[in-house]
């Protein structure tokens, strides 16, 4: 895999990335890192400019947030996210913040990025969230423990039990229904599954 950046001893590659970590890493380091070079990082923290684009907010739904008086965390993290999508940096870096939004806001953004060539890379403790991107990273303190495709790397459920991690919960069940042999292959998304279901 071409290697896009070298962030922290780690070499990122040039393709949609989830950095999938254990609770005792530190991503401050990374973080500067990213901005460094030229990346745009979003965290829960990096809430500074509260305006809001009104492209932006209608594109993704967000009218509401217009006149809304008191801003909760979400709200801000989705105004921050928007304000964002607006820079001209190739390199998209979120830092454990997706997990606060919905699933429609999230995949709405993500997709977004992909329409517009950017490259993503969502830093993680959220097993779903693995779900979204096409290569998988798990690191440990600051150890690689192993990286590939996500359909790679999900298979390997004993090495991910050990690190603290159960399946994303439409893996967990496809590989129950395989076991019945109900379904053929691993699915890693609702719409295959209920396909194969189906058929």
């Amino acid at each position: 895999m071409p290697k896009l950046l070298t962030i922290n001893q780690k070499e990122i590659p040039t393709i949609n990335t989830t950095i999938l970590y254990t609770s005792n890493f530190n991503y401050i380091k990374d973080a500067q890192e990213y901005i460094v070079n030229d990346c745009t990082v979003i965290t829960k923290d990096t809430l500074k400019d509260l305006t809001l684009s009104p492209t932006l907010f209608k594109k993704f739904n967000c009218e509401y947030l217009i006149n809304k008086e008191d801003l909760t965390l979400i709200d801000k993290i989705k105004i921050n996210i928007l304000n964002s999508l607006e820079s001209s940096n190739k390199i998209y870096v979120f830092f454990n913040v997706l997990t606060y939004l919905d699933y429609e806001f999230k995949t709405n953004i993500i997709n977004y990025l992909k329409e517009n060539n950017k490259q993503i890379i969502n830093y993680t403790t959220d097993i779903e969230e693995t779900l979204l991107l096409e290569y998988l990273m798990v690191i440990q303190n600051n150890n690689i423990i192993m990286e590939g495709l996500k359909e790679d790397i999900l298979k390997e459920e004993k090495i991910l039990q050990k690190l603290g991690f159960n399946l994303p919960f439409i893996v967990e069940l496809s590989l129950g229904l395989k076991y019945y042999n109900l379904v053929d292959n691993l699915y890693f998304n609702n719409e295959s599954l209920v396909n194969s279901l189906w058929k």
